[in-house]
């Protein structure tokens, strides 16, 4: 089932009053992560072809196939992250970044190695039903941006649990 999500340009009023805002803006969720001051991790879900996307395909364009990289980012060993990265099935020079195991994406995404492009965030609050593949879990908050390599697309979607509230300073 293909369910609209309404993106936005600006955060969701109730996250500005939780003390998400600043990480839901962060360039690397990695460096803001593990700034925290606790243990980082990151599981791997998947890594491989999928079907339809929900987060995503909307704002890469058609493509025949799809390859997806689904990962849980933790904190003290707590996921407080559900991740996807997503890029045609073709996208050869994606395909290669995203076959990291469970070294952060964003390690190499920042490093300045890579002459990539960046879109500015799009923010979403997420429908209790909406599918996190490979957790059973929901999201109180969402946020994506698309890269471009190569010429070559990638999406990325980040999913804030509500366990990363336990490690969240409130701003006020």
């Amino acid at each position: 089932m293909n369910v609209l999500i309404p993106w936005r340009q600006a955060l969701p009023p109730l996250l500005e009053t939780e003390g998400a805002a600043a990480l839901m803006q962060a360039p690397s969720l990695t460096v803001a992560l593990r700034a925290l001051g606790h243990g980082f991790s990151v599981r791997l879900l998947h890594l491989g072809a999928v079907g339809g996307d929900v987060w995503l395909a909307d704002g890469l364009g058609d493509a025949p196939e799809w390859f997806a990289r689904d990962v849980l980012l933790c904190v003290n060993d707590t996921p407080v992250v559900w991740a996807r990265s997503l890029c045609a099935h073709s996208a050869e020079h994606w395909r290669t970044l995203l076959d990291c195991g469970t070294r952060p994406l964003g390690e190499r995404l920042f490093d300045g190695s890579l002459p990539l492009s960046r879109s500015a965030f799009e923010y979403a609050v997420p429908d209790a039903a909406t599918d996190l593949s490979g957790f059973g879990g929901t999201a109180f908050a969402a946020r994506r941006s698309f890269f471009k390599l190569h010429g070559e697309a990638l999406g990325l979607v980040e999913c804030f649990l509500p366990a990363l509230k336990n490690y969240l300073v409130d701003a006020n």
